[in-house]
């Protein structure tokens, strides 16, 4: 192989990898956080009224997969009342489903 080809392949190979991981190629990872009490219910909507398909507990931890405003007010333990609701993704049991940010915390 002459030098000239060599440099030309490493230079190719160079920006080819310069192009996989650069910051428009890599995406940020989604949010994590977890559940702040037990047995929190993973709804199937964004209401206390629609089904019901698992729990989380605190060490279970979930992946924020999105999220809904302006839906049904929740009252919080701590008093506060909350109409968001976001859809996550428990880690521990992979159930997917709203649950209110009453019940949960980012990392």
């Amino acid at each position: 192989m002459s030098v000239k080809h060599a440099t030309v392949t490493t230079t190719a190979l160079l920006a080819l990898l310069g192009t996989l991981f650069s910051a428009t190629a890599i995406a940020a990872a989604p949010p994590q956080g977890d559940f702040t009490a037990r047995g929190v219910k993973i709804h199937s909507g964004y209401s206390t009224t629609s089904s019901v398909r698992g729990h989380g507990n605190p060490g279970d931890g979930y992946t924020h997969m999105g999220g809904q405003s302006n839906a049904e007010s929740v009252p919080c333990p701590d008093g506060s009342v909350k109409d968001h609701w976001t859809y996550v993704h428990n880690n521990r049991t992979g159930v997917e489903g709203y649950v209110s940010d009453c019940f949960i915390r980012e990392y």
